[in-house]
C-alpha cells in the first residue's frame, strides 16, 4: 500500500514539475528571455547533457533499486526537461521542440530497451547495471543529437 502511495507521489510530483516547466517556457514573460547558463550555448550545452545523464544514472539506480520498478516514465520526464531547455537555450520554437521531444522520448524508450538487453547479452552485468549504463549514453546521444539539430536551424536563419 505504500509503495503504491509513494509511486504514486512521486510520478504526480514530477508531472507538476513537467506542467510547470512548460508553462513557464510558454508564458510571454520568457518569450525573450535569453536562457544562458554560460557564456556560449556550447558550454550550457555540456552542462546541461552531462547533468542530466547523471540525474538519469541515479534516478534509475535509485527507482530499480528501492522500488523495483521501470524507471521510463520518470527518465521520459527528466529526458523532456531536458530537451526543452537545450532548446531554450539555443532560442528554439516551442512548438517544434515538442514534436523533437516526442521523437527523442519514443528513440531513448526504444534505444535504452534494446541497449540494455544488448549489454545484458554480451557482458556479465546485472540487469540494474546494464540499465544504468544505457540510460547514461542513451540521454547523451539524445542531448548531442539535439544540440546539434537545434543549433543548425539556429545557424539557418
Amino acid at each position: 500500500m505504500a509503495n503504491n502511495f509513494t509511486r504514486s507521489f512521486f510520478l504526480k510530483t514530477n508531472l507538476l514539475s513537467l506542467t510547470t516547466i512548460l508553462a513557464l517556457f510558454k508564458s510571454k514573460e520568457t518569450h525573450h528571455l535569453n536562457m544562458k547558463i554560460f557564456s556560449t550555448p556550447l558550454k550550457s550545452a555540456h552542462v546541461v547533457v552531462h547533468g542530466f545523464a547523471l540525474a538519469h544514472a541515479i534516478t534509475a539506480m535509485s527507482i530499480i533499486s528501492i522500488y523495483h520498478t521501470d524507471p521510463g516514465i520518470i527518465l521520459s520526464i527528466l529526458t523532456i526537461t531536458m530537451l526543452i531547455i537545450l532548446a531554450r537555450i539555443n532560442d528554439y520554437p516551442l512548438d517544434v521542440t515538442m514534436a523533437l521531444t516526442l521523437i527523442c522520448c519514443l528513440a531513448g524508450f526504444f534505444l535504452g530497451t534494446i541497449g540494455a538487453e544488448i549489454i545484458v547479452k554480451f557482458f556479465p552485468v546485472s540487469a540494474m547495471t546494464a540499465q544504468v549504463i544505457t540510460t547514461v549514453l542513451v540521454t547523451e546521444m539524445l542531448g548531442w543529437i539535439t544540440y546539434i539539430i537545434v543549433r543548425r536551424a539556429n545557424r539557418k536563419e
